[in-house]
């Protein structure tokens, strides 16, 4: 039978160091989920620049990689070891429930819970040291494994002391997580619908005809994009995006009188803060902010 083993933990809790020093007669692959959330995001771009929401569907790809190649790994015969994070319950349940589902292999983890002083001593060795509070709010956040996740033995690791930790089985937590899972799903679920439909609706204003506001003189035409081009309107989709900030006149007003052009010469970033608009503005801004939607009915 495989065997399956989980390294987890906060960052620089030492769980590289623990496999490599402590694992290394294993014989094992290790596969470790930092190098598939790094090739996600890089196949993401603009990683200072991601949404909390992209950061999430990030990391659920990268899971998903991670799990995928964990499976194929224990199928061709090989034990593995997985190094992860895996804070809530709702994680490690999630690849538990898919592994055994395809196959029946040995779980077991480890639980990296160094102390503080061991803790600062690996973030320098990282070149990563940061204020305590940063760990011991990692730690605050670890739901310890319980066996009725699926764990046939679950270890925690104190400095170099391994202890067998085999709390009472709790199935109530696994329940919980299933929930949290399936709640997760729909809420996943239901975004990427309401995603489908609004790219949709953006294809289609390449041919239906919207209303078309110039922020300048107040003109406004019910026209395709096609016949606003012909008659020299600045405006998506032929000329910036949907929903961003930009010029939004007819063919006869200028750039300068735009709120765009006022956003970026006149504020000290091209941020659009509401306190510094004028009521027009505020209008015109809540209006670019909700196209293309804001432009099928007359206002």
């Amino acid at each position: 039978m495989q065997k399956l083993t989980f390294v987890i933990g906060a960052n620089a809790a030492g769980k590289t160091y623990f496999i490599e020093h402590y694992l290394a007669n294993e014989k094992a692959v290790v596969l470790d989920v930092y190098d598939y959330q790094q090739k996600v995001y890089d196949e993401h771009g603009n990683k200072e620049l991601i949404t909390f929401e992209e950061q999430f569907r990030c990391l659920k790809k990268a899971n998903e990689k991670h799990l995928h190649d964990i499976i194929n790994e224990l199928k061709q015969g090989n034990n593995v070891i997985a190094e992860q994070t895996f804070f809530k319950a709702k994680r490690r349940i999630a690849y538990i429930d898919e592994i055994r589902n395809e196959m029946d292999v040995k779980i077991e983890v480890y639980v990296m819970h160094p102390s503080n002083e061991r803790w600062i001593e690996n973030s320098k060795k990282r070149e990563d040291i940061k204020n305590i509070e940063v760990y011991e709010n990692q730690k605050k956040q670890m739901e310890f494994p319980n066996p009725a996740e699926g764990f046939d033995a679950i270890f925690e690791v104190i400095d170099d002391e391994i202890i067998l930790r085999m709390d009472d089985i709790k199935p109530e937590i696994v329940k919980q997580a299933r929930q949290e899972l399936t709640e997760e799903n729909t809420r996943i679920r239901r975004e990427d619908e309401r995603e489908h439909k609004h790219r949709q609706l953006i294809e289609s204003m390449n041919t239906r005809p919207f209303w078309h506001y110039c922020e300048v003189c107040g003109k406004k035409e019910f026209i395709t994009a096609k016949e606003a081009l012909d008659a020299g309107w600045d405006y998506p989709p032929h000329f910036g995006e949907f929903g961003l900030l930009g010029p939004r006149t007819c063919g006869n007003c200028s750039l300068k009188d735009t709120l765009f052009w006022k956003v970026h010469t006149e504020f000290p970033l091209p941020i659009v803060i509401n306190e510094q608009l004028t009521p027009e503005e505020k209008i015109i801004w809540q209006r670019i902010k909700a196209e293309p939607e804001s432009l099928l009915e007359e206002k």
